[in-house]
């Protein structure tokens, strides 16, 4: 007697979900971080848009681990690892509410009582679960995106710079986006920082000769450039994220 009762179940979530992308619901959200917007469900479609962490968006579609999102700009596609529900829903014809702020007792008839809410509400967590984190329960650092099947993951997670752009590699671990030459500059003022240095100065081993100051390109990095190149390399650090592939 149980079987007959899930296919029923199973088919009467298949007509949800039909009848749901024709009503426009859609889940409210918010962007964990910043995060790409693309036209397509994946890495490889081109984008179109940036959210910004904390920007509210409508959650209208999912697909594996991508969503489609509607916010003030381009609508498109957002890993859904990025994205915290917010736990509510609406759709774009009128829903009705039960009467007298009774819970339960009101009638599920008609396609906008607060039977067919729930209803709605099921279904859209069926599309959402497991893949949105519930506004309690988000963290502040989003996991890596997880790609779409057939697609590659990226080679070195949220650390792959974009194309033309590699790690600095000033220190092992330093994985700032910069361009060729500037990883060849950092690798030069390496192999010579020795001879910039004054032992007797302030600083002992640490101190530069007169006209150079310390790098920091990280915390700690006393190697001794150019004023002009230390200002280059603050910027570096400034720009660094934004040489990144963002999922």
């Amino acid at each position: 007697m149980k079987s007959p009762r899930r296919v029923s179940f199973v088919s009467t979530a298949a007509i949800g979900l039909i009848l749901i992308s024709q009503a426009a619901w859609a889940v409210d959200a918010v962007a964990k971080s910043d995060v790409n917007v693309r036209t397509g469900p994946g890495v490889s479609f081109s984008r179109v848009d940036t959210l910004f962490g904390g920007e509210a968006v409508n959650i209208t579609e999912c697909q594996g681990s991508w969503c489609y999102i509607e916010h003030d700009g381009p609508d498109g596609w957002v890993s859904a690892n990025y994205l915290m529900a917010t736990g509510s829903s609406g759709s774009g014809s009128g829903s009705g509410s039960s009467s007298g702020g009774s819970s339960g007792s009101g009638s599920s008839a008609g396609s906008g009582g607060s039977g067919g809410d729930a209803a709605a509400a099921a279904i859209l967590g069926l599309i959402v679960g497991g893949i949105l984190g519930s506004a309690s329960s988000g963290s502040a650092t989003p996991p890596p995106a997880e790609p779409t099947l057939g697609e590659p993951p990226l080679p070195y997670g949220p650390d792959t710079c974009k194309d033309g752009f590699v790690w600095r590699d000033a220190i092992p671990g330093d994985h700032v986006c910069v361009t060729p030459d500037r990883r060849a500059t950092a690798a030069n003022e390496n192999a010579i920082a020795g001879s910039r240095v004054d032992p007797a100065g302030a600083y002992g081993p640490n101190s530069c000769m007169v006209g150079f100051v310390w790098r920091e390109a990280y915390v700690g990095d006393v190697v001794c450039v150019t004023p002009a190149r230390r200002t280059e390399v603050y910027q570096e650090n400034v720009d660094g994220p934004n040489n990144r592939v963002l999922p």
